[in-house]
C-alpha cells in the first residue's frame, strides 16, 4: 500500500503556511491514515494552532466536516485570532526558517535525515527541508 502525504509545509492557505497540511492530517487522522506522523499536540501543528489560538479538538472536527479549503479558511479566520499580514508573514518565515537549536535537536534531525537516505545532504538544513525530503519532494 502506498503511504499517503500530507500536502507540503510550504503550501499555504489564508496566507499561513502549514495550514493546507494541518488540514490534510486531520483527515488523514481521522480515517486512521495518519501512521508515523505527530499530530495536533506537538510541532507545527501545535504552533500553528497555538499561533491562531483554536482548539486541535475543534479545529479537527471542522476540517472532517467542511469539504473545501476555503470554508475551512473562514471558519479559522471566525474563530481564531485576527493577525495582520505582516504577524502572519513573521510567524512564516520563523517557521519556515526553524532549524534545530540545541545539539540534541540537531542528533535527532541528523538521525531522521539518516533514515530518509539523506547522509551527507548538505542543502536540508530546516525542518521544512526535512519533510520535504522525506517525503519525496525534495530530490
Amino acid at each position: 500500500m502506498q503511504k499517503i502525504f500530507p500536502r507540503s509545509p510550504y503550501a499555504r492557505l489564508g496566507g499561513y503556511v502549514h495550514l493546507p497540511r494541518l488540514i490534510d492530517k486531520a483527515r488523514l487522522h481521522r480515517k486512521g491514515l495518519l501512521a508515523g506522523y505527530n499530530y495536533k499536540t506537538v510541532g507545527f501543528d501545535q504552533h500553528l494552532l497555538a499561533f491562531l489560538k483554536l482548539d486541535p479538538d475543534a479545529f479537527e472536527q471542522v476540517a472532517n466536516e467542511m469539504e473545501s479549503d476555503e470554508a475551512i479558511v473562514e471558519w479559522v479566520q471566525k474563530n481564531g485570532v485576527a493577525h495582520s499580514p505582516r504577524e502572519i508573514e513573521q510567524w512564516n518565515e520563523a517557521m519556515i526558517s526553524r532549524q534545530p537549536d540545541t545539539a540534541e535537536k540537531k542528533a535527532r534531525f541528523l538521525h531522521f535525515l539518516r533514515e530518509a537516505g539523506g547522509v551527507g545532504r548538505k542543502d536540508i538544513r530546516t525542518y521544512f527541508d526535512l519533510i520535504e525530503f522525506d517525503e519525496g519532494r525534495l530530490k
